[in-house]
């Protein structure tokens, strides 16, 4: 029993000229379209592209925060300087 499906595609001689060349033009037309067809396929859509922008944009945000935190002034031992504020109220809180 075979496993080969057939499948008739119909193109148009004037709209589809590029396509009926291309096809033309390879040693092996069934072979050249299943590639064709597999990279078509495999290629994301639409909605996986913006997926994937959005992921970016909330890394280049994330970034950015971590960026602008590191960009705050350092004090001694390169404690932060909310850091140090709590440190010394905590030291004021247990001298008396």
């Amino acid at each position: 029993m075979p496993s080969t499906v057939r499948y008739s595609v119909s193109l148009d001689a004037v709209q589809d000229a590029d396509i009926v060349r291309w096809i033309e033009a390879q040693s092996n037309a069934s072979e050249a379209v299943r590639q064709a067809i597999r990279a078509y396929i495999s290629q994301p859509t639409m909605v996986d592209l913006e997926n994937r922008l959005n992921e970016l944009l909330a890394l280049i945000r994330n970034l950015r925060v971590v960026e602008a935190q590191a960009e705050e002034p350092q004090t001694e031992g390169d404690e932060p300087t909310q850091a140090r504020r709590g440190l010394e109220a905590m030291k004021k809180k247990f001298k008396r």
